[in-house]
C-alpha cells in the first residue's frame, strides 16, 4: 500500500467565513502544492462550489470529494462526504429545505460567492449560511449514509460546534465511523483525552479558510493507487488493506516532552540515543539523564495521562503518550529510575510498522533544547544501521571556553554539523 497525503475539510470563497482567495483553481493549485491526491469541498451548509472545484481539478491529479459542512440544530459541525454530486446536491436540497428563511448580510456575516471553475464569481448567494439547519444530529447522519456517503462529526476536539461539546457523548446507533480532529490535537493525544471515541477512526483535516492553511492538517491514505471516494470508505473501514490516520505526533515532538521532564527534574546531564536498524526492524530510543529520580510509587503514577507534577497544567501527556505511541507498533516503553539516581526511559518500536509515526525534525529538536538550555550536558547519538552521528555538549564547551552554547554563532555551527552528517 502507498501512502497518499488528504485533507478532507476545505472551505471555498461561499463560506461566508472564508476568505475570497478560496476559489476553485486557486484551491487546486494550493493542494498541489502540499502535495495532496485527495481534498474534499466542504461549504458552511451548501455544495454550490463543488462541482466548479471538481472541474477545477481535471487533469490535475487530485481528486475532489463533493461535499458539506452541515451545523445542526445542536450546533454541531458535520462533515458530509458523497460518491458523487448527485447524492451531494440531494443533500444540499434537505439542508436548504431546513435551514431558516434568513437573508445573509454580507457586511456582517460576509459575501457568499457562488464561482465556476475559473474563479469567476456568478452570482451571490443570498441564503444565509452561518446558522444551524433544523436538522438533528441522527438526522443528518441518517440523511447522509441514506445517500451512500460519509457522515463525519468535525473537530470533535474543539470547545465549540463538535459534538463533544455540544453533546458530551456519541448519540447511541449514530450513523458515523470515523471523528475529525482539528490540527490542535494529534491521533496520540486523541486517544488518550477522548477515550469514549476510542472505538471510531480518527481522521484529521485542516478546515482550511485561507489559501494557506489547505494541507496544514492532512490525513495519510494508504491504498494501492490514487485514493477515491470508495477507497476512503474502505480505509475507514480497514477493508482490503487500506487505512486512514490521523496527524501523528512526530516522535522528536515527544522527545522534547521527556527531555523537558529531565531538566525539570534538576537534571545537568541528558542522554539521548536513537537507534535505527532496518534488518533487524527496530527504532528505539533511550532518555537518560542524572536528575533526582523517581519512586516506584511515582514511576507508576507518571504512566497516568491525567496525572502530573507541574503547576502549570492539569495534565501530563508526555509519558503516556510516547507509551501509547511505543506499544501501537508493536513496541514497549519501560523506565528505570530511583531517587537520587537518575531516570532512563526506553521506548521501543517496530521500524516498519505503518503506525509509527515519523521522527520530525530531530537538528531543530536538538538546536531549540541547546538554545533554551545552553549549561545543559547533552549528549546525542542516532545510529541508523552502521552510520553513526554524535554530538557531545560538553565536549564542544570545553572547546569553546568562554562563549555559551546558544551564541548564534555556536548554533549555526551546530545546525550545520548535525546537517552536513545527516546528508553523509
Amino acid at each position: 500500500m502507498i501512502p497518499y497525503k488528504i485533507d478532507l475539510h476545505i472551505h471555498t470563497a461561499l463560506s461566508p467565513c472564508a476568505e475570497q482567495e478560496m476559489t476553485p483553481p486557486k484551491i487546486i493549485h494550493a493542494a498541489r502544492a502540499k502535495g495532496l491526491k485527495m481534498i474534499a469541498i466542504t461549504d458552511h451548509n451548501t455544495a454550490e462550489n463543488t462541482g466548479a472545484t471538481i472541474k477545477a481539478a481535471e487533469g490535475s491529479g487530485i481528486f475532489v470529494i463533493p461535499g458539506m459542512e452541515v451545523q445542526t440544530r445542536e450546533e454541531v459541525h458535520m462533515v458530509c462526504l458523497f460518491p458523487d454530486l448527485e447524492a451531494c446536491l440531494a443533500c444540499q436540497e434537505k439542508v436548504y429545505h431546513n435551514l431558516p428563511n434568513q437573508l445573509n448580510n454580507p457586511g456582517v456575516f460576509g459575501s457568499q460567492s457562488v464561482m465556476d471553475s475559473t474563479g469567476r464569481v456568478i452570482r451571490e448567494l443570498d441564503k444565509m449560511l452561518l446558522i444551524s439547519t433544523d436538522m438533528s444530529v441522527e438526522t443528518t447522519a441518517n440523511t447522509v449514509t441514506g445517500l451512500g456517503g460519509l457522515c463525519i462529526p468535525a473537530h470533535v476536539d474543539r470547545p465549540s460546534y463538535s459534538l463533544m461539546a455540544a453533546l458530551g457523548f456519541v448519540p447511541p446507533g449514530l450513523s458515523v465511523m470515523a471523528m475529525e480532529l482539528s490540527r490542535q490535537m494529534s491521533a496520540d493525544e486523541a486517544a488518550l483525552r477522548l477515550p469514549e471515541l476510542s472505538g471510531y477512526t480518527f481522521i484529521s483535516s485542516s478546515d482550511a479558510h485561507c489559501l494557506q492553511d489547505i494541507g496544514s492538517n492532512p490525513s495519510v491514505i494508504y491504498s494501492e493507487a490514487p485514493p477515491d471516494f470508495s477507497d476512503l470508505v474502505k480505509a475507514i473501514k480497514n477493508i482490503s488493506g487500506r487505512k486512514v490516520l490521523a496527524k501523528m505526533k512526530d516522535l522528536a515532538m515527544h522527545i522534547i516532552d521527556i527531555v523537558q521532564n529531565s531538566i525539570e527534574a534538576e537534571a545537568t546531564e541528558v542522554k539521548l540515543a536513537i537507534s535505527e536498524d532496518t534488518a533487524a526492524d527496530t527504532f528505539n530510543i533511550e532518555i537518560s539523564d542524572n536528575g533526582r529520580g523517581m519512586d516506584k510509587e511515582l514511576r507508576t503514577k507518571v504512566m497516568d495521562p491525567f496525572f502530573t507534577t507541574r503547576t502549570t497544567r492539569r495534565v501530563g501527556l508526555g509519558i503516556p503518550l510516547l507509551k501509547a505511541a511505543a506499544e501501537r507498533c508493536d513496541g514497549s516503553m519501560n523506565i528505570e529510575s530511583a531517587p537520587g539516581k537518575g531516570t532512563t526511559l526506553k521506548a521501543l518500536f517496530r521500524h516498519s510498522h505503518i503506525d509509527r509515526a515519523p521522527l520530525g525534525n530531530i537538528i531543530d529538536t536538538i538546536i531549540n533544547l541547546i538554545v533554551g538550555n545552553p549549561n545543559l550536558n547533552l549528549t546525542f547519538i542516532h545510529k541508523i544501521n552502521a552510520c553513526e552521528i554524535i554530538f557531545d555538549a560538553r565536549e564542544l564547551r570545553e572547546q569553546l571556553e568562554d562563549v555559551p552554547l546558544n551564541n548564534p554563532a555556536v548554533i549555526n555551527w551546530i545546525k550545520q554539523y548535525l546537517t552536513e552528517n545527516y546528508k553523509e
